[in-house]
């Protein structure tokens, strides 16, 4: 087996390396169980899951997961706001307050 250093790594290698370290200390045992698909995925499993998984912004386990549950990832953005539809809509807010600033001026 090819000792293989840290170093030697690519910088998605290494990114990779270290979120897997942040979420294992960091999530819970149901979550990483969750993360590992040993336990059946609920909708509340899945919250719990991006919760802990955003508190410590592991976004390629976030999007993992969300692109293996569809279903459980559109409830999530309908319930939480998350989605196109928010990122339209807080766009539209910064352009309108822009736009106040401007006249104002």
């Amino acid at each position: 087996m090819k000792n293989t250093n840290f170093d030697d790594l690519t910088e998605e290698q290494k990114e990779n390396v270290v979120e897997f370290g942040m979420v294992t200390a960091h999530c819970s045992e149901e979550v990483l169980n969750a993360i590992d698909e040993q336990v059946p995925m609920t909708y509340e499993l899945f919250r719990k899951c991006m919760d802990e998984l955003g508190e410590i912004s592991a976004i390629s386990t976030l999007t993992r997961i969300m692109e293996r549950y569809p279903e459980l990832t559109e409830r999530y953005n309908l319930e939480e706001g998350w989605g196109p539809e928010k990122v339209e809509e807080d766009f539209q807010k910064i352009l309108k307050k822009v736009r106040e600033e401007a006249e104002e001026k």
